[in-house]
Protein backbone atom coordinates (compact mmCIF):
# COMPACT_ATOMS: atom_id res chain seq x y z
CA UNK A 1 0.00 0.00 0.00
CA UNK A 2 1.06 3.59 -0.55
CA UNK A 3 2.15 5.72 2.39
CA UNK A 4 -1.08 7.73 2.14
CA UNK A 5 -3.18 4.57 2.28
CA UNK A 6 -1.24 3.30 5.29
CA UNK A 7 -1.76 6.59 7.13
CA UNK A 8 -5.45 6.61 6.24
CA UNK A 9 -5.97 3.05 7.49
CA UNK A 10 -4.07 3.75 10.72
CA UNK A 11 -6.13 6.91 11.27
CA UNK A 12 -9.34 4.94 10.78
CA UNK A 13 -8.15 2.30 13.23
CA UNK A 14 -7.26 4.81 15.95
CA UNK A 15 -10.66 6.50 15.50
CA UNK A 16 -12.34 3.13 16.02
CA UNK A 17 -10.19 2.42 19.08
CA UNK A 18 -11.04 5.86 20.50
CA UNK A 19 -14.77 5.26 20.00
CA UNK A 20 -14.75 1.74 21.49
CA UNK A 21 -12.65 2.97 24.41
CA UNK A 22 -15.15 5.76 25.12
CA UNK A 23 -18.09 3.34 25.09
CA UNK A 24 -16.13 0.97 27.35
CA UNK A 25 -15.35 3.82 29.75
CA UNK A 26 -19.05 4.66 30.11
CA UNK A 27 -20.00 1.04 30.73
CA UNK A 28 -17.19 0.44 33.22
CA UNK A 29 -17.83 3.71 35.05
CA UNK A 30 -21.40 2.55 35.60
CA UNK A 31 -20.13 -0.89 36.63
CA UNK A 32 -18.21 0.84 39.40
CA UNK A 33 -21.27 2.91 40.34
CA UNK A 34 -19.40 6.02 39.13
CA UNK A 35 -17.64 6.58 42.46
CA UNK A 36 -15.43 3.50 42.16
CA UNK A 37 -15.48 3.18 38.37
CA UNK A 38 -14.69 6.65 37.00
CA UNK A 39 -10.98 6.95 37.68
CA UNK A 40 -10.15 3.34 36.76
CA UNK A 41 -11.89 4.09 33.45
CA UNK A 42 -9.64 7.12 32.93
CA UNK A 43 -6.57 5.02 33.74
CA UNK A 44 -7.71 2.24 31.42
CA UNK A 45 -8.35 4.73 28.61
CA UNK A 46 -4.81 6.07 28.87
CA UNK A 47 -3.53 2.52 29.19
CA UNK A 48 -5.18 1.50 25.93
CA UNK A 49 -3.51 4.36 24.04
CA UNK A 50 -0.19 3.56 25.72
CA UNK A 51 -0.45 -0.01 24.43
CA UNK A 52 -1.38 1.33 20.99
CA UNK A 53 1.75 3.49 20.92
CA UNK A 54 3.95 0.56 21.91
CA UNK A 55 2.35 -2.02 19.64
CA UNK A 56 3.70 -2.97 16.22
CA UNK A 57 0.42 -4.54 15.13
CA UNK A 58 -2.47 -2.07 15.11
CA UNK A 59 -5.05 -4.41 13.60
CA UNK A 60 -7.05 -4.51 16.82
CA UNK A 61 -10.56 -5.91 16.68
CA UNK A 62 -13.42 -4.43 18.66
CA UNK A 63 -13.34 -7.44 20.98
CA UNK A 64 -9.58 -7.14 21.56
CA UNK A 65 -9.89 -3.43 22.40
CA UNK A 66 -12.79 -4.07 24.78
CA UNK A 67 -11.05 -6.95 26.57
CA UNK A 68 -7.85 -4.92 26.94
CA UNK A 69 -9.81 -2.04 28.44
CA UNK A 70 -11.64 -4.39 30.83
CA UNK A 71 -8.40 -6.01 31.99
CA UNK A 72 -6.75 -2.63 32.60
CA UNK A 73 -9.85 -1.33 34.39
CA UNK A 74 -9.92 -4.26 36.81
CA UNK A 75 -6.22 -3.86 37.54
CA UNK A 76 -6.71 -0.15 38.30
CA UNK A 77 -9.58 -0.33 40.79
CA UNK A 78 -7.33 0.56 43.72
CA UNK A 79 -4.40 2.53 42.25
CA UNK A 80 -6.45 4.77 39.97
CA UNK A 81 -8.92 5.71 42.69
CA UNK A 82 -6.06 6.68 44.99
CA UNK A 83 -4.66 9.11 42.43
CA UNK A 84 -8.01 10.23 41.06
CA UNK A 85 -9.67 11.22 44.31
CA UNK A 86 -6.61 13.13 45.46
CA UNK A 87 -6.69 15.11 42.22
CA UNK A 88 -10.46 15.56 42.49
CA UNK A 89 -10.07 17.02 45.98
CA UNK A 90 -7.37 19.40 44.74
CA UNK A 91 -9.56 20.55 41.86
CA UNK A 92 -12.52 21.07 44.20
CA UNK A 93 -10.42 23.38 46.37
CA UNK A 94 -9.02 25.31 43.38
CA UNK A 95 -12.40 25.77 41.71
CA UNK A 96 -14.04 26.86 44.96
CA UNK A 97 -11.25 29.37 45.62
CA UNK A 98 -11.50 30.68 42.07
CA UNK A 99 -15.26 31.10 42.42
CA UNK A 100 -14.90 32.95 45.73
CA UNK A 101 -12.20 35.29 44.40
CA UNK A 102 -14.05 36.10 41.18
CA UNK A 103 -17.47 36.72 42.66
CA UNK A 104 -16.78 37.92 46.19
CA UNK A 105 -13.45 39.80 46.13
CA UNK A 106 -13.62 42.87 43.91
CA UNK A 107 -10.53 44.86 44.90
CA UNK A 108 -7.11 44.92 43.22
CA UNK A 109 -5.81 42.10 45.37
CA UNK A 110 -8.75 39.97 44.29
CA UNK A 111 -7.92 40.62 40.63
CA UNK A 112 -4.30 39.61 41.21
CA UNK A 113 -5.34 36.49 43.13
CA UNK A 114 -7.79 35.56 40.39
CA UNK A 115 -5.06 35.73 37.77
CA UNK A 116 -2.70 33.73 39.97
CA UNK A 117 -5.31 31.02 40.48
CA UNK A 118 -5.97 30.86 36.74
CA UNK A 119 -2.29 30.29 36.00
CA UNK A 120 -2.12 27.74 38.81
CA UNK A 121 -5.12 25.86 37.41
CA UNK A 122 -3.52 25.70 33.96
CA UNK A 123 -0.40 24.22 35.56
CA UNK A 124 -2.48 21.75 37.57
CA UNK A 125 -4.41 20.80 34.41
CA UNK A 126 -1.14 19.93 32.66
CA UNK A 127 -0.02 18.02 35.73
CA UNK A 128 -3.29 16.11 35.81
CA UNK A 129 -3.11 14.86 32.23
CA UNK A 130 0.59 14.00 32.49
CA UNK A 131 0.08 12.17 35.78
CA UNK A 132 -2.32 9.70 34.17
CA UNK A 133 0.18 8.86 31.44
CA UNK A 134 2.88 8.26 34.06
CA UNK A 135 0.39 6.28 36.13
CA UNK A 136 -0.32 4.01 33.15
CA UNK A 137 3.37 3.50 32.41
CA UNK A 138 5.00 3.15 35.83
CA UNK A 139 3.92 0.88 38.67
CA UNK A 140 4.80 3.40 41.38
CA UNK A 141 3.19 5.14 44.35
CA UNK A 142 0.99 8.20 44.07
CA UNK A 143 3.68 10.35 45.68
CA UNK A 144 6.24 9.19 43.11
CA UNK A 145 3.82 9.90 40.24
CA UNK A 146 3.13 13.42 41.54
CA UNK A 147 6.81 14.21 42.02
CA UNK A 148 7.75 12.86 38.59
CA UNK A 149 4.88 14.77 36.98
CA UNK A 150 6.00 18.10 38.41
CA UNK A 151 9.58 17.45 37.36
CA UNK A 152 8.55 16.58 33.80
CA UNK A 153 6.37 19.65 33.31
CA UNK A 154 9.21 21.92 34.43
CA UNK A 155 12.06 20.03 32.75
CA UNK A 156 10.23 19.38 29.43
CA UNK A 157 8.98 22.82 28.34
CA UNK A 158 8.38 21.72 24.73
CA UNK A 159 6.27 18.80 25.92
CA UNK A 160 4.30 21.09 28.23
CA UNK A 161 3.73 23.66 25.49
CA UNK A 162 2.58 21.10 22.92
CA UNK A 163 0.40 19.43 25.51
CA UNK A 164 -1.29 22.73 26.36
CA UNK A 165 -1.82 23.52 22.66
CA UNK A 166 -3.13 20.03 21.94
CA UNK A 167 -5.60 19.91 24.80
CA UNK A 168 -6.76 23.46 24.05
CA UNK A 169 -7.38 22.42 20.44
CA UNK A 170 -9.43 19.45 21.65
CA UNK A 171 -11.50 21.66 23.95
CA UNK A 172 -12.07 24.13 21.11
CA UNK A 173 -13.16 21.32 18.78
CA UNK A 174 -15.53 19.94 21.42
CA UNK A 175 -16.97 23.42 21.94
CA UNK A 176 -17.43 23.96 18.20
CA UNK A 177 -18.74 20.46 17.46
CA UNK A 178 -20.44 19.00 20.57
CA UNK A 179 -21.07 15.79 18.65
CA UNK A 180 -17.37 14.99 18.98
CA UNK A 181 -17.67 15.14 22.76
CA UNK A 182 -20.70 12.85 22.68
CA UNK A 183 -18.87 10.41 20.40
CA UNK A 184 -15.39 10.29 21.92
CA UNK A 185 -15.59 11.85 25.39
CA UNK A 186 -12.27 11.62 27.24
CA UNK A 187 -10.73 9.35 24.60
CA UNK A 188 -9.32 12.15 22.43
CA UNK A 189 -7.84 14.21 25.31
CA UNK A 190 -6.27 11.02 26.68
CA UNK A 191 -4.93 10.11 23.24
CA UNK A 192 -3.42 13.58 22.82
CA UNK A 193 -1.71 13.53 26.22
CA UNK A 194 -0.39 10.01 25.63
CA UNK A 195 0.97 10.90 22.19
CA UNK A 196 2.69 14.10 23.38
CA UNK A 197 4.35 12.34 26.31
CA UNK A 198 5.29 9.45 24.00
CA UNK A 199 6.96 11.80 21.54
CA UNK A 200 8.48 14.46 23.80
CA UNK A 201 8.49 13.11 27.37
CA UNK A 202 11.62 10.99 26.83
CA UNK A 203 10.43 8.38 29.30
CA UNK A 204 12.44 5.16 29.59
CA UNK A 205 10.61 2.48 27.65
CA UNK A 206 7.98 4.88 26.37
CA UNK A 207 9.35 6.78 23.40
CA UNK A 208 9.67 5.94 19.69
CA UNK A 209 13.31 4.88 20.08
CA UNK A 210 12.44 2.19 22.66
CA UNK A 211 9.37 0.79 20.91
CA UNK A 212 8.89 -2.95 21.23
CA UNK A 213 6.57 -5.13 19.27
CA UNK A 214 4.97 -6.93 22.22
CA UNK A 215 3.82 -3.70 23.86
CA UNK A 216 5.86 -4.26 27.01
CA UNK A 217 8.93 -2.59 28.45
CA UNK A 218 11.28 -3.54 31.27
CA UNK A 219 10.72 -2.21 34.81
CA UNK A 220 7.32 -0.68 34.03
CA UNK A 221 3.77 -1.90 33.71
CA UNK A 222 3.20 -4.36 30.89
Amino acid sequence: MSSFTVRYVNAARIVLVAFITFIASIVHTMMGLVVAGLFPSVAATVGVFRRWALAEDHTWTIKETWLLFHRLWRAELVRANSLGWIEAALWAVLLFDYWVVNFHVTNAFGTFLSGFLLVLMIFVLLATVVSWVLHAHFDESVLWIVRMTLQMIIARPLMSLLLAIGELAVLAAYWQWPGLLMTFGLSIPCAVSTWVVWQYGHLPGFNPADKRGDGTVPSVQG
